[in-house]
């Protein structure tokens, strides 16, 4: 693999948030002495900019953050812990003061679990899945959002043979043959529902398999050419 196959492959994953946290901190820092990886990054957010479309936005509700400060116990301006304890103790013998901070102690993380709760309600649940080759650039991206049960294919890459297409298939122990998925040949995106019910377990447990067929699909139903990208979905980094 050339270096440049390098680059854009750390690119991918950095823009896709497969990377961990030590992995990433050190793509920044990489990316601002290489301009090399920095295009590449820049060009993946361009190519993937269109998965955004199809996640609406959620505005938190009005006066959330006031409600949070609030049930945590803080005035309207910002105090140190150290300040609140100081004030306490002087103003309360040495057992009111324990108890008045194991009090706000016990607001303090009721509040944030509040807070958390709300925030995973209304934080889209994302998955991603990066079909490829062993070590090879991404062939497809599938992306599953379980809030607005909207599934997203994207072709990176066109078949290499023009008299040929891919063909995406979803893989399960649970059915008896690959179930089609659709052609890709010119498209590069294609956008649908999720199932629902078992279905839709079934989607999220599966393995996604892309095979190289005649023009137009499978003549059979099931994949009749070798299958050149496959991989199964993992939840994104927020």
């Amino acid at each position: 693999m050339s270096e440049l196959d390098n680059i854009d492959g750390l690119a991918a994953e950095y823009v896709l948030g497969t990377l961990t946290r030590a992995e990433r901190a050190e793509a920044e820092t990489r990316r601002a002495q290489d301009a090399a990886l920095d295009t590449a990054i820049l060009a993946w957010e361009r190519r993937l900019a269109p998965l955004a479309d199809v996640v609406a936005p959620v505005t938190p509700p009005a006066g959330l953050y006031n409600k949070i400060r609030a049930q945590i116990g803080l005035a309207s301006h910002v105090v140190s812990l150290k300040a609140r304890e100081q004030a306490i103790t002087r103003r309360a013998s040495r057992w009111r003061a324990a108890t008045a901070g194991m009090t706000a102690l016990a607001a303090s993380l009721a509040g944030v679990v509040v807070w958390q709760d709300h925030q995973q309600r209304l934080m889209p649940t994302q998955y991603v899945a990066v079909l490829q080759a062993g070590e090879s650039l991404p062939g497809f991206l599938l992306t599953v959002d379980t809030k607005t049960n909207m599934f997203v294919i994207s072709a990176m890459q066109k078949p290499t043979e023009p008299e040929k297409s891919y063909q995406l298939w979803l893989v399960h122990d649970g059915m008896p043959q690959p179930k089609s998925l659709g052609v890709f040949d010119d498209s590069e995106m294609d956008v649908r529902p999720m199932p629902g019910g078992k279905d839709h377990d079934m989607y999220m447990d599966a393995t996604y398999a892309v095979s190289v067929e005649p023009k137009g699909g499978s003549p059979t139903g099931a994949p009749t050419g070798p299958v050149v990208f496959s991989g199964k979905l993992v939840k994104a980094t927020p």
